[in-house]
């Protein structure tokens, strides 16, 4: 039995996946199938529309990183379906040791994932802007250098904050690699609001030294120090605004930005001169395309969307 037939044979999402692969090529051979990890495709969408053209792609939301990889790598030895036009995106994570086996086929976040390009002082500045209409030069210049340096300090008050916390992602998946542990930590379960307490003067950490604490759907939870040790190394001497959780990140900004919001619309703000209207209003579950206009593009995702375009026009 070959790989192909065997993987089929399986079963699992990404057989299902595969299946809506076949239909979507079936109806447009020449078209780019683009197969995303989950909610990704709201902040990609745009950019390859920018670059490939809106009416020449379909995506696929594969529901999870490793079905992208099993698709991939279905398709990509598949006697019919590997010469067909497809790229895969997911995000780097804390897979730090994951090799791209096909760099130009599949694209590979520069942080730990898209929520990451979202949360910064440029991004920051753009929705001020925007959404605030307060900038450097304009008539509410005076408010700008305060809102930004607020933002700064709730931002580095924030992953001082989460810094354990993400060591203990990190340590447990080191543990998860080496077979050292028994089931996958649930941190998708893990909600802000648990780890941290924000404000626009203030950002708390509000969760203990215990990580059993936090993850209590996991019986006698042990993490190897080596493991934390490991971890706390590596995200100490990493730019922790793209190593760092991306949903966490996303959703600190969200709360900051709601909490800015309240400020600029009270009879008697803080960071603001004066009272003003503002429209943004940020949910928890669209926040990714709310938001998507101002977040960063990075320079790796330019470069994989530009020869992917020149590889259709050839």
């Amino acid at each position: 039995m070959d790989r192909v037939t065997s993987m089929q044979e399986q079963g699992g999402s990404h057989s299902v996946k595969f299946l809506e692969f076949t239909r979507i090529h079936s109806k447009f051979k020449d078209n780019l199938i683009c197969v995303f990890e989950g909610q990704d495709e709201k902040y990609f969408a745009p950019r390859i529309n920018l670059k490939i053209g809106e009416n020449r792609w379909n995506g696929i939301n594969s529901g999870g990183r490793k079905v992208v990889l099993d698709l991939y790598e279905l398709i990509s030895v598949h006697h019919i379906y590997r010469n067909a036009n497809y790229r895969c995106f997911i995000d780097k994570d804390f897979q730090y040791s994951f090799v791209n086996p096909e760099p130009e086929k599949i694209y590979v976040t520069n942080g730990y994932s898209i929520e990451n390009n979202y949360v910064n002082e440029s991004v920051f500045k753009r929705v001020l802007a925007c959404e605030f209409n307060v900038t450097e030069f304009n008539e509410n210049s005076g408010d700008y250098t305060k809102c930004v340096e607020a933002f700064n300090n709730r931002f580095h008050e924030h992953n001082n904050a989460i810094h354990k916390f993400n060591c203990w992602v990190k340590a447990h998946r080191l543990m998860e690699y080496r077979g050292e542990a028994p089931r996958t930590l649930n941190v998708q379960g893990i909600k802000i609001s648990s780890l941290i307490d924000v404000s626009i003067s203030e950002v708390k950490r509000i969760y203990t030294d215990k990580p059993q604490d936090l993850f209590k759907d996991y019986d006698n939870l042990l993490l190897c120090s080596k493991a934390v040790n490991e971890a706390d190394e590596t995200l100490t001497s990493t730019n922790v605004v793209n190593a760092y959780r991306g949903k966490q990140q996303l959703e600190f900004f969200r709360l900051f930005l709601t909490k800015l919001r309240e400020d600029r619309v009270s009879a008697s703000p803080t960071l603001f001169s004066k009272k003003a209207r503002v429209s943004l209003n940020l949910s928890k579950d669209n926040c990714i395309s709310e938001l998507s206009q101002y977040a960063d593009v990075p320079e790796c995702l330019n470069r994989f969307l530009d020869i992917t375009a020149q590889q259709l026009a050839a």
